[in-house]
């Protein structure tokens, strides 16, 4: 048997603490927006709505919005805590502040990703909510299916990105 070289240890000690502080991390993240459903979730969830409705209306559809739910004529959703974007957002949240960077590269990489998560569940929204009333049958799939993945390849992408850039500065 050979020796593991020090520099191929100190690595894996690495990788192991940024799992351990990710798992952690992730657990407190949604341990607290479970705890804050009622003063964070659930107006972060009209939030959307509103805007999903702003939208809309700009784009010239008539629109309606009541607490978490939006629609058009012929076709509404009510957003719910999976569809909100905020746990992917806190998952994405987790992996950031897990990494060894510095305070400002990770708080700058939380804020730029938690807004092109925000906007990308906000077009999710949009293109729900027009599959839904022009393509019913595909709604089911897109949703759950096509979205759900896209939107978690997306959380993962993002955090790529960020990663590669703060390694190119090191």
């Amino acid at each position: 048997m050979s020796a593991i070289p020090p520099q191929t240890l100190l690595q894996q000690q690495q990788g192991l603490y940024f799992c351990l502080r990710f798992g952690l991390y992730t657990l407190l993240c949604f341990l607290v927006l479970y705890a804050l459903d009622d003063r964070l979730v659930v107006p972060f969830t009209r939030v959307i709505a509103r805007l999903s409705h702003i939208v809309l209306t700009i784009l010239g559809a008539r629109s309606w919005v009541s607490g978490a739910s939006v629609g058009i004529p012929g076709f509404a959703v009510e957003i719910k805590n999976n569809c909100n974007a905020i746990y992917e957002i806190g998952l994405y949240a987790a992996a950031v502040f897990a990494y060894p960077a510095t305070l400002r590269q990770r708080t700058l990489g939380f804020a730029i990703g938690a807004v092109l998560l925000y906007l990308a569940n906000l077009i999710r929204v949009l293109a729900l909510i027009g599959i839904g009333r022009y393509f019913p049958g595909g709604f089911q799939i897109a949703h759950l299916y096509f979205f759900q993945a896209l939107f978690l390849a997306l959380v993962a992408a993002c955090w790529l990105i960020w990663l590669s850039r703060i390694r190119r500065l090191a």
